[in-house]
Parts: C-alpha cells; structure tokens; sequence
C-alpha cells in the first residue's frame, strides 16, 4: 500500500513538472496540465467504506448513518437496510462527548430519525450468557 501512495506521488510530480516545462509546446503542457487536474480531483473524492460499498450493491437507495460506517455489521434481508451495532455507535460518539450525552444524542438524533424508506437500522446485540455456551 505505502509502495503504490509513493507512485502515486511520483506520477503527480512527474505531471506536475511536465505541465510546467519551458521545453514543452503549449499544447503539451495543456495535456499535462490537464492529466494533473484529473489527478488532483481523484484525490478529492471522499473514499467510500467497504461496508457501505457492499450494501449500495444490493440497494442504491439504501441510506447510511454519516459518520459511523465502521459500526455497520451488515443489512436485513427484506430492504437491504444498513444494520448498525447500537454499542459500536456510541463508541464513536464518546471520542467527543461524555456518554450520557452520547446516549442523548443516539437516542434523539440518529435512531429516532426516520429519514425515508430504507432508513438504517440500529440493532443491540445480544451476548450469549456463560451457560448458553455449552
């Protein structure tokens, strides 16, 4: 991965000095100028989660919770709604707030919101007590 962001740096180096070369013709230097705005705009493109990529494949129309993909744990069979962990979800929010207003905010904010046909899903997850296990 490192390998591959290197060369990536190097090929926009690479059209960033051919753009910019007084040996290069205008139309030459346009077509590299060109190449490195294409370049450029690719790495401005927000990256899109795993997660979230897989379940747009079965439904296009699926809508997400932003900012917490890495809690989504799959969809529901029906509607191919995203599925988030409830717990996961609070995790993300007590990086910046304390979990009694992680919790408010959960509960007002993100599960309470029906945002349309293919809202998301927020599921507690049930642990299997010790005695289950045998």
């Amino acid at each position: 991965m490192k390998l591959a962001k290197e060369n990536m740096r190097f090929d926009e180096l690479n059209l960033e000095i051919q753009a910019n070369s007084p040996y290069n013709d205008g139309w030459t230097q346009q077509f590299y100028k060109d190449e490195l705005k294409k370049v450029k705009a690719k790495k401005k493109e927000p990256k899109i989660h795993a997660k979230r990529a897989e379940i747009a494949e079965y439904n296009p129309d699926a809508l997400f919770a932003d900012g917490f993909d890495d809690a989504i744990c799959g969809f529901d069979a029906a509607g191919c709604c995203a599925i988030y962990d409830y717990t996961a979800c609070l995790n993300i929010l007590h990086e910046d707030m304390t979990p009694e207003e992680a919790h408010e905010y959960m509960e007002f904010n993100v599960v309470s919101a029906y945002v349309g046909d293919f809202t998301p899903i927020f599921m507690h997850a049930i642990l299997p007590a010790p005695h289950d296990c045998m």
